[in-house]
């Protein structure tokens, strides 16, 4: 199953360029970063980061897979503002 938690992991490391920059903005870390897009990869049954290259290199799919994810998270913001009354 994906969650939030995985896709949130992939936005921070897309954003910041690396799992420990990922897991410091995440308050959590690296192994649990780490930890998340294995478990998403294996979710999605594909590789989401090139690792013949250094330092965080997204797929080409992984890139559309973003997209998707980040459309998740957009949501799961304006639940919480519903659910402070915004």
């Amino acid at each position: 199953m994906i969650t939030l938690k995985q896709i949130e992991a992939l936005h921070w490391i897309a954003e910041l360029g690396s799992f420990e920059r990922a897991a410091a903005q995440l308050n959590t870390t690296q192994s649990t970063v780490s930890k998340r897009i294995q478990q998403l990869e294996a979710a999605m049954g594909k590789p989401l980061f090139d690792r013949s290259q250094r330092g965080a290199q997204l797929t080409e799919w992984s890139e559309q897979i973003l997209v998707v994810g980040r459309e998740m998270l957009a949501l799961q913001h304006r639940m919480l503002e519903l659910k402070n009354g915004g």
